[in-house]
């Protein structure tokens, strides 16, 4: 499996974000409010939107990606 594309400025659900982390769309919401992922809530139902560079960063940091 080779390396995904993304994109820094974009940002992604929590449920596009999971998989690219290798994690549960409830972990991605936890570093979310923890801060861990650079990330906003969004729309009345205050949806997490994380940002790609966030993703990638902690990408590196996890050694998913050399």
């Amino acid at each position: 499996m080779g390396k995904p594309s993304i994109d820094p400025k974009r940002w992604y659900s929590a449920a596009e974000a999971a998989p690219l982390l290798g994690v549960t769309q409830e972990t991605v919401k936890t570093y979310c409010r923890e801060g861990t992922l650079e990330a906003k809530q969004v729309g009345p139902k205050k949806a997490w939107r994380v940002l790609g560079r966030s993703i990638s960063k902690l990408r590196l940091q996890w050694k998913i990606d050399d």
